[in-house]
């Protein structure tokens, strides 16, 4: 019973492990990222830093995409 439970256990800590390499792997061949990590602010503070337009403008603009830096 032990030995099914730690199989169990194993088999459920090598799929979560597999899931977060295919993510990083996805995000690592993604073409593009948002303008706000791009210039490694969040979307508050890029947001913040737009003085000039108004909020929702501000956050399309922090959003949007521009290609990764390698």
């Amino acid at each position: 019973m032990l030995n099914r439970a730690l199989v169990a256990a194993l088999l459920l800590a090598a799929a979560a492990f597999l899931l977060y390499l295919a993510s990083l792997a996805r995000e690592a061949l993604s073409p593009n990222q948002p303008y706000a990590a791009s210039i490694g602010l969040t979307l508050d503070q890029c947001v913040a830093a737009q003085d000039g337009l108004a909020e929702t403008e501000a956050r399309a603009y922090c959003r949007r995409p521009v290609p990764k830096r390698l």
